[in-house]
């Protein structure tokens, strides 16, 4: 009975964290497709079929080969290249300052509700660890250059959400060994609760700004090398 019952507890608290930690907002319908490299000297965006070279003169290479275009469209490029180089390192650093947040109030949360209890606190560390080399295989910055990588972005938010399945898994199984359980149970799910709901309307509002710089992107993207084809 002891068993049954310790086990009933644990899927119940399975399903709470879960649930929480994988609402998911409305999925961006746009999709990038495509490579984005941000240097001083150049901006390269490639995917299969093409590699697109912009200099911040708007001037322009396709597939190794000098374009030849229209002012409007010289015009056009050198706008879209001062886009990226504006938005997608600033999108980095608002990432990483929307998951530094995200600690913070979950690891104040736990030390008010359970004390220094070291080992939650090193699984909330271990996945906020896992969740930043998860984005910087997105998008990172090296030196004074900055590397989007669009699979790893389109996978972002299932990748994140088997990590943090599996720490609060771990949460879980810890809990049973040292037989504290019913304790991290009931501080847990007051912290899904309280914490994650007020984390998730801000991190619903960063996750609809991406959408609105990917969208756009993808646009002028797309507008641009229509201009290039004609």
């Amino acid at each position: 009975m002891i068993k049954k019952g310790l086990l009933f507890t644990v899927l119940l608290l399975n399903l709470i964290i879960v649930g929480s930690v994988s609402a998911k907002s409305k999925e961006c319908l746009v999709k990038p497709s495509y490579d984005i490299v941000i240097d001083n000297n150049f901006v390269q965006i490639t995917n299969s079929l093409n590699s697109l070279i912009i200099q911040p003169n708007g001037t322009m290479m396709l597939n190794n080969n000098k374009i030849d275009t229209k002012p409007a469209i010289l015009i056009e490029a050198k706008q879209f290249q001062t886009y990226l180089r504006q938005q997608l390192p600033t999108f980095e650093m608002q990432a990483h300052s929307e998951l530094i947040g995200v600690r913070t109030v979950f690891e104040k949360a736990i030390r008010d509700r359970l004390g220094n209890d070291s080992e939650l606190l090193n699984n909330l560390n271990s996945l906020y660890v896992q969740l930043v080399g998860l984005l910087s295989k997105a998008i990172t910055t090296k030196g004074n250059v900055t590397y989007f990588y669009y699979q790893p972005f389109n996978n972002l938010k299932k990748d994140g959400e088997v990590i943090g399945k599996k720490v609060f898994y771990k949460i879980i199984g810890d809990s049973i060994f040292s037989f504290n359980v019913f304790k991290n149970y009931s501080a847990i799910k007051k912290i899904a609760k309280q914490e994650w709901k007020e984390q998730k309307t801000i991190l619903k509002e960063f996750d609809d700004d991406v959408c609105v710089l990917i969208t756009n992107i993808d646009d002028k993207y797309n507008h641009l090398m229509i201009g290039v084809s004609f």
